[in-house]
């Protein structure tokens, strides 16, 4: 894990530069000690990503639609601007219809990659994937929780050279000490969601408030 802690120090010094750069690019705009990723009219900053039997997605309403896919489904940032340690990244999401995950978060860990699952594996284990190649059903960082349908749920992730803590709503539900562990996506379709990404699993879902906060050293 030194290494990797090593690799952590060193984005975190560059990260002022690299937001900066993000914000020249036009794809995030600032909102006071947050960077809106999504600004509410269109997927500029965003491509839908390319999952085989993806469902039709939308801009409406100051939100991003989500149909029910074959599989999986979502956008991801379309460019790498953004800091790999000492963040905070946020999203506002809906469930409307079906039964497994809705609003996936692939995000940066270092120079790897994880993701925050919530209601996957038939719509109650959140977690993250993958860890010392346990997905989120299986790591420790599982747990169950029921989701509604209709109704609004905050999902944030912090990353920091030692950690990666997540919360819903208010309630914290993953707090993973990174040493000696192996960060890694999924393998399969889900690494198509870097550097960070929004899914559903067989959902219709509804996205909102796409946020990303620097946080100190």
């Amino acid at each position: 894990m030194k290494p990797l802690k090593r690799i952590f120090e060193s984005r975190a010094a560059v990260f002022a530069g690299l937001l900066i750069a993000a914000l020249g690019t036009g794809c995030v705009t600032p909102g006071g000690s947050n960077t809106e990723l999504f600004n509410g009219k269109d997927l500029t900053g965003w491509e839908v990503t390319d999952f085989a039997g993806g469902g039709a997605i939308e801009v409406k309403d100051g939100e991003i639609h989500i149909a029910m896919g074959e599989l999986i489904s979502g956008i991801n940032l379309a460019h790498e601007n953004i800091p790999r340690t000492n963040y905070e990244l946020s999203a506002e999401a809906m469930k409307l219809d079906g039964n497994d995950f809705f609003c996936g978060l692939t995000f940066p860990v270092g120079d790897t990659y994880a993701s925050f699952i919530p209601g996957g594996w038939g719509g109650t284990v959140v977690g993250i994937s993958s860890i010392d190649g346990m997905d989120a059903s299986e790591n420790e960082t599982a747990t169950f929780k029921e989701f509604k349908t209709h109704q609004w749920y905050r999902f944030r992730v912090r990353v920091t050279p030692g950690k990666i803590q997540c919360w819903m709503d208010d309630e914290m539900v993953v707090d993973l000490l990174l040493e000696d562990r192996s960060i890694a996506p999924r393998p399969g379709p889900i690494e198509l969601s870097v550097p960070i990404g929004i899914t559903s699993f067989q959902t219709v879902t509804r996205i909102r408030n796409i946020r990303l906060q620097p946080i100190k050293p």
